[in-house]
């Protein structure tokens, strides 16, 4: 089941894209990735990835995501995200967090060691 829940806790570094009445956006997603409606309404459009090989046959699952709202989606997929009005509409994509923090945290990790090693070798030196 979809999940749909308030927007909290954004990213202030979050990258907003923006589509225009008439205009779709279509990304590959991991599962548990987050689409949040920043402005406007959006319309989430999708097939259940795990009967893929039945090809057009799967049912296009449909979801509106009114302004201020996440969806969580619940396995991988390809997602066509378009205005759900006559107007535009503004939406963020956020990775899972989870691996977002384990990343950042791994990421951090190496740049101390990797400034420890420099300032060890300049003392040597």
């Amino acid at each position: 089941m979809p999940i749909t829940q308030p927007r909290t806790g954004l990213p202030h570094d979050a990258a907003t894209s923006r589509v225009a009445a008439g205009q779709m956006a279509v990304h590959d997603l991991r599962a548990r990735t987050s689409i949040v409606a920043v402005e406007g309404n959006l319309r989430l459009d999708f097939r259940d990835h795990s009967l893929a090989w039945l090809g057009d046959a799967v049912p296009v699952t449909s979801i509106t995501l009114h302004e201020g709202e996440r969806y969580i989606t619940p396995q991988r997929g390809v997602v066509s995200i378009s205005t759900a009005h006559a107007k535009s509409a503004a939406f963020v994509v956020e990775p899972r967090r989870a691996e977002n923090e384990r990343h950042r945290f791994i990421s951090q990790a190496v740049r101390k060691l990797t400034n420890l090693v420099k300032t060890r070798l300049q003392r040597v030196t």
